[in-house]
C-alpha cells in the first residue's frame, strides 16, 4: 500500500486530470517527468498516456473498473485507437453518445457495482456491459453527480459529508464495499474524485489534502 501527495500541473486536482483502476493508470502525455517518476513509484500498474479529444481532462471524461474503461463519443479516432492499443484487448470498451458526457463525474463505480446519474439514465445498459457490473441510477446528497462527490476502490467509499446514513448504506450495497464514509479532500473540498486517483493498492491525493482528512481516507480506501 502506497500513497503520495502531489500536484499535476501546478494544481491539487488529481483526479481531474488522472484516472485509473487496478490495471492501469491514465495520465494525461504533457504531465512533468519528474512527477510520473513519482506516479511510477507509486503505482505498480503501467501508466499509459491519452487526450480525449485533444484534453488532458481524463478524469473528468473517462471512468472505469477491471472490466471495462468509458469515454464520450467526441474522442477522436486516433485517441481511440491509442486506448485500444493500449488495453489490447483486455477489457472492454464503452464509447457512449449522450449531450451529458463528464461521465468521470456521472459514474461511481469500482470492480463490483456501478452508480449512474439520471443524466445518463438512458445509457444504462451500455454502462452495465461495459463495466460488467450491477448497475443502478441513483443520485444522493441533493446532487446529480455521483461520480464527482465520491471516491472509491474495491475496499471502501468515501462521499460527501452531505450524504446521510440511509444513502452512505445504500452505496455500500451496490458498491459491495467493506465501509462508506464521508470526507472532504484538499482542505475541505466536498469533490471527492477531483482530488486523487486510487485503486486497491495506492493512491495519489492532491497536496493540499490535510493530515485528518489523509487517514480518512486512507483508512476508510484500505490504504
Amino acid at each position: 500500500m502506497t500513497i503520495l501527495k502531489s500536484q499535476v500541473f501546478g494544481r491539487s486536482l488529481i483526479g481531474v486530470y488522472l484516472s485509473g483502476n487496478n490495471s492501469r493508470i491514465f495520465h494525461p502525455p504533457t504531465v512533468l517527468k519528474t512527477t510520473l517518476k513519482k506516479f511510477r513509484t507509486t503505482f505498480e500498474e503501467p501508466l499509459s498516456p491519452l487526450t480525449i479529444n485533444n484534453s488532458n481532462l481524463l478524469g473528468v471524461y473517462m471512468v472505469s473498473n477491471k472490466n471495462g474503461v468509458i469515454v464520450p463519443n467526441l474522442i477522436r479516432d486516433d485517441e481511440l485507437s491509442l486506448l485500444k492499443s493500449t488495453v489490447d484487448g483486455e477489457i472492454n470498451i464503452g464509447v457512449l453518445k449522450s449531450i451529458d458526457n463528464a461521465f468521470g463525474n456521472l459514474i461511481l463505480c469500482n470492480d463490483k457495482g456501478a452508480i449512474i446519474s439520471t443524466f445518463i439514465k438512458n445509457n444504462k445498459k451500455e454502462v452495465e456491459d461495459a463495466l460488467n457490473v450491477e448497475t443502478v441510477v441513483y443520485e444522493f446528497a441533493d446532487s446529480r453527480l455521483p461520480g464527482s462527490i465520491s471516491l472509491a476502490n474495491n475496499h471502501g467509499c468515501v462521499v460527501t459529508p452531505l450524504a446521510n446514513d440511509d444513502e452512505i448504506e445504500f452505496i455500500s450495497s451496490i458498491l459491495k464495499v467493506d465501509e462508506t464514509d464521508v470526507s472532504t479532500i484538499n482542505r475541505g473540498m466536498p469533490y471527492l474524485s477531483s482530488g486523487a486517483v486510487v485503486n486497491d493498492k495506492s493512491g495519489v491525493f492532491g497536496v493540499d489534502s490535510t493530515g485528518p482528512e489523509m487517514m480518512r481516507l486512507s483508512n476508510v480506501l484500505n490504504l
